[in-house]
């Protein structure tokens, strides 16, 4: 068992993003074991859920941190008071730092981002969490964990999960169906991209759905909700699919101009 009670795996395809990422955690106040994996070029994995399967069977920590390369702690400590969120928590609860809660559209989180005219640090659009922790429905990828040994008997979905999305969201599901709880909590970090949403993303959203319509009527993410029957799956992929061909190819501005376009948008987003 290693000295350290956590590991961090971070899958990364950007050198330069990446060492902000480790320099970054140097000077924590708290051990920690770093497992990065390489996948510059995207030539040894094809999905997040694939790369971090490789390595969960190995951990020798009690702890495990899934983290994006994008993320930067800020503060000495930031590593040491996730670490105290974590070992308050039951055995197959899961932590976040960026969550949504079923009765909210809008995620809760307290890290910042990069704003990308002025170049300060801002809040990301979001609400601010209400406690130091709090529970919530699903999280997003970006800096989240729990046991290794839960991690270690649930692994990722590679199947739903075949590509960079929604691998997180689908680990609390997991969880939650297994009795476990999803929480997020109050930490200092900056997350450099907001992050984009694409086919793949609805794609898989839509095969989450079928995974899970038996056992959650509705999933809400940071990026999207819908209701998780055949149906409106279906109905929420196709709608998606022409929100983004409308947006690649510019045509909303010309949908203003001819046709009642709020009330269309407002159709295709919800």
């Amino acid at each position: 068992m290693s000295k350290a009670k956590i590991s961090i795996i971070c899958c990364y395809n950007n050198q330069k993003i990446y060492d902000g990422f480790v320099k970054s955690l140097e000077g924590q106040t708290c051990e920690y074991k770093l497992i990065g994996l390489n996948n510059i070029g995207n030539k040894n994995f094809t999905s997040c859920a694939a790369a971090y399967n490789s390595v969960i069977k190995n951990l020798d920590t009690e702890f495990v941190i899934f983290s994006h390369q994008d993320i930067l702690l800020n503060e000495p400590n930031t590593l040491e008071k996730f670490l105290g969120f974590l070992e308050s928590l039951q055995p197959d609860d899961i932590l976040g730092v960026a969550g949504v809660k079923f009765d909210s559209p809008r995620s809760y989180t307290n890290i910042k981002t990069i704003d990308e005219h002025t170049g300060e640090l801002k809040y990301v659009l979001a609400n601010r969490l209400e406690a130091n922790i709090m529970e919530c429905d699903t999280l997003d990828e970006c800096f989240f964990g729990g046991r290794a040994e839960h991690f270690k008997k649930n692994f990722f979905d590679e199947q739903v999960c075949n590509h960079w999305h929604l691998y997180a969201v689908e680990a609390c599901l997991n969880a939650k169906k297994g009795g476990g709880r999803v929480y997020v909590c109050d930490t200092s970090m900056t997350h450099l991209s907001p992050g984009t949403v694409s086919y793949v993303f609805y794609r898989d959203f839509y095969k989450l759905c079928l995974k899970y319509h038996k056992d959650f009527p509705f999933i809400r993410t940071t990026c999207g909700a819908t209701k998780t029957a055949p149906f409106n799956a279906f109905s929420f992929l196709i709608r998606t699919h022409v929100w983004l061909l409308l947006e690649k190819f510019h045509l909303y501005n010309f949908l203003r101009k001819i046709l009642f376009y709020d009330k269309i948008k407002k159709f295709l987003k919800r």
